[in-house]
């Protein structure tokens, strides 16, 4: 860089990573090897456009050398800081190479949290979608359930409901086709289902695994989940929050089991003074139209997480011809060629 204030500002911050012990150390050392080539290989008009990427660097050095990693306000600057970095490195890249202006492809996307991606679907799951073609006789139960959460609420207040029943009732099945319908598409963003079936890795305690798969089903990095998961409980449900805060988020927790208190009443608002370990609740903001599903064969243990009038439950099917339907979608999904004379 031919100018003083630009190379003053790179050896700073080059200096400032090499004498200090920094969260995100990897990402801004790959930030000064992309803003290195592209000192290198740009022309002059665009020096002081790379000068000010330079500035913001330097200051988030600075952020990353003093953020406290003790509390919630830790935990959002945090956030704000991997949030920019991510905004400079896409920039970075997106001068790096040519290939991305010269093909015609349109520039990714941002989200409201200031993450970068290309266009895709905000569904996922913690384990394989069922096949629509074994999904018969939930027709009135989706449309029962989209209306409630899409068009008879509140646009900004959260909810919360329960479908109970007993095991093999569908009721996975029926979140997966809510999730996919073209209304809920359109009213929630991001829309995940999680098991809370799972068992954890090794001896990780079960509160804390699941917490990290909400997270990661977010779209969290894994390194820093596992970055926020370091400092406990209390600092991952705090992530929850933020992460979530301002969204129409849909959260399925599919398969409830346990019945520890941290599960119950999700409606609970953030106290004044909140103990983030305290409640599964803390993670799920109010206010912004938000829902959560919950799935369990465990009716009272629904009724304490959603509340009574908030049940649903899903019966097993009655209607002979559509259980023949989903006998004939399984034989045939197995490879085999159905024959109904055979049964």
């Amino acid at each position: 860089m031919d100018d003083e204030v630009g190379s003053y500002l790179l050896n700073q911050f080059k200096c400032g990573l090499q004498s200090s012990k920094v969260s995100w150390k990897s990402d801004l050392q790959d930030l000064e090897k992309l803003i290195q080539r592209n000192i290198e290989n740009s022309p002059a008009e665009e020096k002081p456009s790379l000068r000010e990427k330079l500035y913001r660097l330097n200051n988030i050095l600075v952020e990353c050398q003093a953020a406290s990693f003790l509390s919630c306000k830790g935990i959002i600057s945090l956030w704000r800081i991997r949030n920019n970095l991510k905004e400079i490195k896409e920039e970075l890249k997106s001068k790096d190479s040519s290939t991305i202006s010269s093909n015609g492809n349109s520039s990714p996307q941002r989200d409201d949290q200031g993450n970068s991606s290309n266009v895709r679907d905000t569904a996922r799951q913690s384990h394989q979608s069922v096949s629509p073609l074994v999904v018969h006789g939930f027709d009135d139960e989706i449309t029962s359930l989209v209306k409630l959460l899409v068009y008879e609420r509140s646009e900004e207040k959260f909810s919360a409901v329960g479908i109970t029943g007993m095991a093999g009732a569908g009721k996975t099945t029926l979140c997966q086709e809510i999730i996919k319908r073209e209304e809920v598409k359109e009213h929630f963003v991001p829309r995940i289902l999680v098991s809370m079936s799972k068992k954890p890795d090794g001896n990780k305690d079960a509160k804390i695994a699941l917490v990290e798969r909400i997270l990661l089903s977010l779209g969290v990095e894994e390194n820093t989940i596992q970055s926020v998961s370091n400092r406990g409980l209390s600092a991952l449900i705090c992530a929850l929050h933020v992460r979530l805060m301002g969204k129409k988020y849909m959260i399925v927790l599919d398969d409830a089991q346990e019945g520890d208190t941290w599960f119950e009443n999700l409606f609970s608002p953030l106290p004044g003074k909140v103990k983030w370990e305290q409640s599964l609740a803390y993670g799920l903001p109010k206010g912004y139209g938000g829902t959560v599903i919950v799935t369990s064969r465990n009716k009272d243990l629904a009724k304490k997480m959603v509340g009574e009038e908030n049940l649903h439950p899903v019966l097993p099917l009655a209607d002979k011809e559509k259980c023949w339907l989903i006998f004939k979608d399984a034989v045939e999904q197995g490879g085999a060629r159905f024959n109904p004379q055979m049964w």
